[in-house]
């Protein structure tokens, strides 16, 4: 549970949940390149209370769904539950058929299939947030 700061002028956070160390510094490096205040955590526990933490700057979830402590589905629920207005993206790797059903049931916006294509998932996290 870290955060990397940088500068901006609005609400710009966001929080990246993945219990693989690697996914979570490359998905933070990417979001860093974008300018966004990176928050990271590797269960869901540590996930929600790093939410709560920071709850007016994060605009933006990605969590991944096969998580120790709290799952990524009922993680969702929660988050979707204390901020209406969030953007929250479900990923795994899990090649089930209706996963995306699950995160989307839940409260999920999108869905990002593992491996990640970063083109898309930036691409998804524009649409979501409105930025071109």
């Amino acid at each position: 549970m870290e955060a990397s700061q940088t500068p901006h002028g609005q609400a710009n956070g966001v929080l990246i949940v993945d219990d693989e160390p690697e996914i979570l510094m490359l998905l933070s490096l990417i979001f860093e390149t974008e300018q966004f205040t990176v928050y990271r955590a590797t269960d869901g526990l540590a996930a929600l209370d790093l939410f709560s933490a920071h709850a007016d700057d994060v605009v933006l979830m990605i969590t991944d769904l096969g998580l120790p402590k709290l799952g990524g589905i009922e993680l969702i629920e929660k988050i979707r539950a204390k901020k209406p207005s969030m953007k929250i993206i479900g990923s795994s790797g899990y090649s089930r058929a209706n996963v995306a059903e699950e995160v989307l049931k839940a409260g999920g916006d999108a869905f990002a299939p593992k491996p990640y294509l970063v083109a898309d998932l930036l691409r998804t996290v524009r649409q979501l947030l409105g930025r071109s």
